[in-house]
């Protein structure tokens, strides 16, 4: 075994001697995993929710809402889970400096487990309204959870293999998607009397976090930098990594937090100003704008309109889209293991490349239907 090989396999030794690779899995599931399922969710019982909403309508006013009223509640139930991640992705410097990691995540999943009770008992109090709130929690404990997720998975794990780390977030993330297609099948909870259940299955894991996640260290980091506390980042580094010293990461943070330091911090509008950055952001800029206005969310959320639209029978939608969820999980785990053999670049014009011939395709197909 050369040196190379041997020092990836002891990082991973290492990994695996501590609770790390358990504390991961725990994260994923109350984490970016329920972001997944919450996105996908939605589609197969939509109908059942629309006939819901237009039942509680007009047992409160004696008749049927205006289709244009039925849309426009469709669409806050749809983009109330956005506009919740919103305000939980701006709140994540502020309560986690208040808070911690650990205890922001455990605040997260109290929230979750309000928003499942208010969703499970909407449906008996036939409010229609209690399905926006619920869905506007969501919306804040994924753009919250997901945000610390990703903290706290740079915190724990060992630099040279951060990135695999980090990427789980993402693996999840399509898991929850696929999970979510699957319990939306017939067989399942694809029920129009269980509709409710559907939207509060993830929410299991919240309570696994809340029983689970006080026996876990808090971040090292955050030991180390915010509380000052050399001895606690040591014993909560060797929970997650076993036995060990562990002074060369600790002076690594430290480093690394002088470098922060010694930083001008910078605004939003200096941020934009600064010309040595300027390519840098319209980099990022570029990247995620192609990934959000690629339509992937649009045909997860609303793929069963879609598939309808499309002519396929309503009894094998839910089939189909299970093909994306897999699809999805594929992408990740590949993408992965490929990135570090090919480089970024090339997978980047590969697969906007690949976006672009699709989205022409569509646009075609839809022109001559």
């Amino acid at each position: 075994m050369d040196l190379p090989e041997k020092t990836e396999w002891t990082l991973q030794k290492k990994l695996t001697r501590g609770n790390a690779l358990l504390l991961i899995l725990i994260l994923g599931l109350g984490g970016s995993f329920q972001n997944g399922y919450h996105i996908t969710s939605l589609s197969s019982p939509s109908p059942y929710i629309q006939s819901f909403i237009n039942s509680s309508w007009c047992d409160r006013y004696g008749e049927l809402p205006p289709p244009k009223t039925l849309t426009l509640m469709w669409s806050a139930v749809v983009s109330m889970h956005a506009v919740g991640g919103f305000f939980g992705a701006l709140c994540v410097k502020f309560t986690t400096g208040l808070l911690g990691i650990k205890k922001t995540i455990i605040c997260n999943s109290v929230i979750a487990v309000v928003a499942a009770g208010i969703i499970l008992t909407s449906k008996y109090a036939n409010s229609f309204e209690m399905i926006i709130i619920a869905r506007g929690l969501y919306g804040f404990t994924s753009g919250l959870g997901m945000s610390i997720q990703l903290m706290y998975l740079g915190e724990i794990s060992p630099r040279k293999i951060r990135g695999m780390v980090i990427l789980t977030a993402r693996i999840f993330l399509s898991i929850g998607k696929l999970v979510g297609q699957i319990f939306g099948l017939s067989e399942i909870l694809g029920r129009e009397e269980l509709w409710n259940f559907v939207l509060c299955v993830p929410n299991c894991f919240s309570l696994v976090q809340l029983l689970v996640l006080p026996c876990f260290p808090e971040g090292p980091r955050y030991l180390l930098i915010e509380k000052g506390d050399h001895e606690a980042c040591k014993k909560a580094l060797q929970s997650l990594w076993g036995q060990g010293e562990y002074e060369e990461e600790i002076e690594e943070m430290k480093a690394e937090q002088v470098a922060i330091e010694v930083a001008q911090p910078k605004g939003p509008l200096l941020l934009l100003r600064d010309s040595s950055i300027r390519w840098q952001l319209i980099t990022m800029l570029v990247i995620r704008g192609c990934m959000v206005f690629s339509g992937m969310s649009t045909i997860s959320i609303f793929s069963y309109d879609i598939f309808l639209e499309a002519g396929i029978p309503p009894e094998n939608i839910r089939y189909i889209t299970l093909g994306l969820g897999v699809s999805e999980i594929f992408t990740y785990v590949f993408c992965g293991f490929l990135i570090e053999c090919a480089g970024r670049r090339p997978l980047l014009w590969g697969g906007f490349g690949a976006m672009s011939t699709t989205l022409v395709l569509i646009t075609v197909t839809l022109t001559l239907k």
